[in-house]
């Protein structure tokens, strides 16, 4: 059992906690939308083109599945709309609305006011070492993803 007293599974254990701590204080903070649909609804507001529902969900990290639950209710509260592709009849992409562009600039300064709470007493050197250090792992979990996928497709 000490093993799991190593400094890897006490971060892993962290980066857990973390995460759902935060998800618990967005959905106190935010209004009308949940923290799982901030996310789609943010990447969303940064793409330049809009992406189907399998790209949309390898930004956010998530399954296709969890995906288009975010996305049906994004919908349901006319923040996205679904398209079809010019390129492509059969693949719906999907479009942010004015009413969603317009929900990141209303509450922008609410936003960024949360941001910089959150950060407050975090140098901007260990931000960015904690970014580089993030990216690192998202790269070796997506690694991981790939080798357990190749796996069960030779299963």
């Amino acid at each position: 059992m000490d093993q799991y007293n190593s400094p890897e599974f006490n971060s892993l254990v962290e980066i857990s906690r973390l995460a759902n701590t935060l998800q618990i204080v967005m959905d106190m903070e935010i209004d009308d939308i949940t923290s799982r649909q901030w996310l789609p609804l943010m990447i969303l507001g940064r793409c330049e083109d809009s992406p189907n529902l399998n790209q949309l969900a390898e930004k956010c990290g998530i399954t296709r599945q969890s995906t288009k639950q975010l996305v049906d209710k994004l919908v349901e509260k006319g923040y996205v709309t679904l398209e079809k592709s010019d390129a492509d009849k059969r693949n719906m992409l999907i479009v942010i609305t004015k009413k969603g562009r317009n929900w990141g600039a209303n509450n922008l300064e609410k936003n960024m006011k949360f941001v910089s709470e959150l950060y407050s007493d975090i140098s901007e050197r260990d931000i960015k070492t904690f970014a580089k250090v993030q990216q690192k792992l998202i790269n070796r979990l997506e690694h991981i993803k790939k080798e357990l996928k190749d796996r069960d497709d030779h299963e």
